[in-house]
């Protein structure tokens, strides 16, 4: 299948016989990546895909097949959209699953539960006569949601089946679906949404900030729950797919449930292993199905990965595989020959290290293995050379597990190795220089896998590494400290303590001390230069920050200062250097921070644009608690920070003679924001900044 640039469909706003608790919900489709998917339209998707069906998942059986694990769902059809049923049962074949204590993960491959429901895209699959798999990998699959009688995909959320999904499908596949049998379940929810009774009433939950995936208790108090849960469920907004569908708790997650409170552990393996809790709002679904959604987000910083297993989650422990506190990777030797990848990638496997102290290194030996990898003890690094992933895919982790019993009912598991394999058609920007032109940036991408690869799962929070989208002509090679630095602390932290299932190639894991926590790094045009200015959160052994600046990133880098690190410290840091020699053309500069035995590191290249007259220039950006901002000039003006509606979110005078601020915004909601900069005399002077 060969990949190319794709475009996607608008949203669809037929919205017959839905509760209308959810067409709050409904917008448009997101213009951008999801998890390392760019998106396919619906003539794409069905040219890929032969069968179209709505169907249940009857039984579910995992294989071992020696190089992968692989799950067999047994499939009843409801409807026809497109295609010829085969003579026999119909078995999707999805990639990952349990057999014994082994555990296979693959980013990006769904899994399904018994019961469930969605619009299957189907083609044979190659490896398995008489089999089928998705058409367009995760993008081949519209779960239903019979609780609200709605659907969804990773790019779009449908607000009624019958009144919207049904129609699209149709006129996509220019023919009437065929009926093989009533979909009674369906049918009785829909005859319930038509007569609603009274919906439950959530009146607040507690606490408003939460992670996934550690045990975290939410409380949730209102009014008509029901006495009992039957079969009541607790939505939380996808991270998967930035909250288009709501996933559900294990039924062993729920702790209480009556009329007028529920307590609910804030899950990260859900039902059909459809995603983690990520932030947005709840909805609530009482036992007779009505819902209703919280008022307000409740919000996720970050999400540990948690194998399921006999209807129980559990974490999973990093451990040290190559006797050497750690995991080693291996480069595929066609992967290996392109320098500017095996750079980008070692530049994000430096900064998962460097941040959070995950202990990988790179193999000094290469491997033939490329995308046929396997449960092998080698940890490859490919693109797919070989077999391709599937369409609109830009990249998978594969995670291998191993289990054992911990005595007293339940089980721990350990991660015993990862494969990482990338598009090898894709238009990449490997760096350090920023994307365009429609180029993914190889960089961000890595780093977004390796963290996978650590077993942190997908948040909602633009400019964070674990965000689930990415865009193209995006980059982010910074670690966001509350989400992704305190998700791998966290990981780092239960490693560090928990059990290894006894086996003695399960070496205990080493923790790496952290030479440089670098929180921020930006440069921005100022009266009196280029402004650069730096944050770290923690240093060890650290000797020295050079400041290098370029006019070509792929070219030589000249250094204009050093300034003396801090050696140790656990304690914010800040630095600051004037480039008072800068042109007025575009600029990159970036970071060289050598530690005290000579080892150095590299920061990402921060982008300074021509000097334009009055320029305001503000970073980082997106920004977190605070916001560096240099002024056009050192006059007295006011900044003022305004959403999209034009409501005034914050004022700050500045005096004349002054060319920097800093804004303290720790209560600025997540979201976009214009700045503006404006004198007694002149014209104002905007940006616009992103609060993540």
């Amino acid at each position: 299948m060969k990949k190319t640039q794709l475009n996607q469909k608008g949203f669809l706003r037929a919205g017959l016989g839905v509760l209308g608790v959810m067409l709050a919900l409904a917008g448009p489709a997101h213009a951008q990546e999801m998890c390392l998917l760019q998106p396919l339209s619906w003539a794409e998707r069905l040219q890929e895909a032969p069968l179209v069906v709505e169907a249940r998942v009857q039984a579910t059986r995992s294989l071992d097949t020696g190089p992968h694990i692989i799950t067999l769902n047994e499939l009843e059809v409801f409807k026809v959209f497109r295609g010829t049923l085969p003579a026999g049962a119909l078995t999707l074949l999805t990639e990952g699953g349990t057999v014994g204590l082994r555990r296979e993960e693959v980013s990006n491959a769904p899994t399904l539960a018994v019961g469930e429901q969605a619009i299957f895209l189907l083609q044979p699959d190659p490896t398995q006569l008489g089999r089928y798999r998705l058409a367009a990998g995760p993008q081949g699959l519209i779960r239903l949601d019979l609780a609200t009688a709605t659907a969804a995909d990773p790019f779009r959320r449908y607000t009624s089946i019958p009144g919207e999904l049904y129609p699209t499908l149709q006129a996509q596949t220019g023919q009437a679906y065929r009926e093989i049998q009533p979909n009674e379940v369906l049918l009785a929810r829909l005859r319930r949404v038509a007569r609603p009774a009274a919906p439950p009433v959530i009146t607040s939950f507690s606490p408003a900030t939460v992670t996934a995936g550690t045990r975290a208790v939410l409380t949730i108090t209102g009014s008509g729950f029901g006495a009992t849960q039957g079969t009541g469920t607790v939505g939380f907004s996808n991270a998967n797919n930035g909250g288009t569908s709501f996933v559900s708790p294990l039924a062993g997650e729920y702790l209480s449930w009556s009329d007028t409170e529920i307590r609910v552990r804030v899950p990260a393996a859900t039902v059909g292993g459809a995603g983690p809790a990520g932030t947005g709002r709840l909805l609530i679904t009482n036992g007779t199905s009505e819902s209703s959604l919280s008022g307000t987000n409740l919000t996720v910083d970050y999400s540990l990965a948690n194998v399921e297993f006999s209807g129980a989650p559990a974490p999973v422990a990093l451990v040290s595989r190559d006797g050497a506190g750690g995991y080693t990777l291996t480069y595929n030797q066609n992967f290996a020959a392109n320098t500017a990848a095996t750079a980008s990638f070692e530049r994000a496997l430096i900064t998962w290290r460097n941040g959070v102290g995950a202990n990988r290194k790179i193999a000094a030996v290469t491997t033939p293995i490329n995308s046929n990898v396997a449960n092998d003890n080698v940890n490859v690094v490919s693109f797919d050379d070989a077999t391709e992933l599937p369409a609109g895919v830009l990249g998978v982790a594969y995670s291998y597990f191993s289990g054992c019993s911990n005595g007293a009912g339940g089980f721990n598991w350990v991660l015993a190795g990862t494969d990482f394999i990338f598009d090898g058609e894709r238009s990449w920007q490997y760096g350090p220089a920023a994307p365009t032109g429609g180029q993914i940036d190889f960089e961000t991408v890595s780093l977004h896998e390796l963290g996978h690869g650590i077993q942190l799962g997908h948040i909602i929070r633009p400019g964070a590494v674990m965000h689930f989208a990415i865009a193209a002509n995006t980059q982010n090679r910074v670690l966001n400290a509350t989400n992704d630095v305190a998700g791998g602390n966290a990981i780092i932290d239960f490693s560090l303590s928990a059990p290894r299932c006894g086996n003695p190639s399960y070496v205990r894991l080493a923790a790496v001390p952290l030479p440089v926590t670098l929180v921020s790094f930006g440069a921005g045009r100022v009266s009196g230069g280029v402004q650069l200015r730096w944050q770290t959160a923690t240093e060890v052994n650290s000797a020295f920050f050079a400041v290098e600046t370029t006019l070509d990133p792929a070219g030589e880098w000249q250094e204009l200062t050093r300034q003396p690190a801090a050696g140790n410290s656990t304690t914010a840091r800040r630095y600051e250097y004037l480039d008072g020699r800068a042109g007025a053309g575009l600029r990159y500069y970036r970071l060289r921070q050598q530690d005290e035995d000579g080892t150095d590191h590299f920061s990402s290249v921060a982008t300074v644009a021509p000097a334009a007259g009055r320029e305001l220039v503000a970073y980082p950006n997106p920004f977190g608690a605070e916001l560096q901002v240099a002024l056009p000039a050192a006059e007295a003006a006011t900044l003022r920070l305004y959403d999209l509606a034009g409501h005034l979110v914050l004022t700050q005078a500045v005096p004349a003679g002054q060319t920097a601020v800093e804004l303290s915004a720790p209560a600025v909601r997540p979201g976009v924001y214009v700045l503006e900069w404006s004198t007694a005399g002149g014209p104002p002077v905007r940006t616009r900044v992103v609060k993540q």
